[in-house]
């Protein structure tokens, strides 16, 4: 702040004379601070909302993959059985399961991956179906 020089004061007379210039009181520092502090803190907070939702996005992101991975394996294999499989790739647990339904060839699939993300179980599922060669050919 720019003092202007009708802006100082003198107070008294003589030698002992001082002078006081317009400013900021106490209470308008106090005020100023407690509002910039209480700035801080909500941008922190939403700074820590962003990270742990990125965060989250970033672990579901990894698990659709993962699941997808299973999927595409699963309609690849040359011998595609009704069956359970489980399996882990650090963070993740994961199940694939393929289960007969009622039309004849055809199974359904039933891909499961969770972790655990902030002290709770998060879980992904993706579900198709797939095409069940028969055991014989020609039937």
């Amino acid at each position: 702040m720019r003092t202007q020089p009708s802006d100082f004061r003198f107070i008294g007379s003589g030698r002992g004379a001082r002078s006081t210039c317009a400013g900021f009181t106490m209470v308008e520092v106090v005020v100023a601070l407690a509002i910039l502090g209480v700035t801080i803190i909500a941008i922190f907070g939403a700074m820590r909302s962003c990270s742990r939702a990125a965060h989250h996005t970033r672990m579901l992101t990894k698990s659709v993959l993962l699941a997808e991975s299973l999927l595409a394996e699963a309609r690849t294999s040359q011998r595609a059985v009704f069956e359970t499989r489980e399996g882990q790739k650090d963070p993740y647990t994961w199940t694939v399961r393929i289960a007969p339904t009622p039309v004849e060839n055809l199974g359904a699939v039933r891909v499961e991956v969770k972790w655990l993300e902030q002290q709770r179980e998060q879980q992904y599922e993706l579900l198709s179906l797939i095409y069940m060669r028969p055991l014989i050919e020609g039937i």
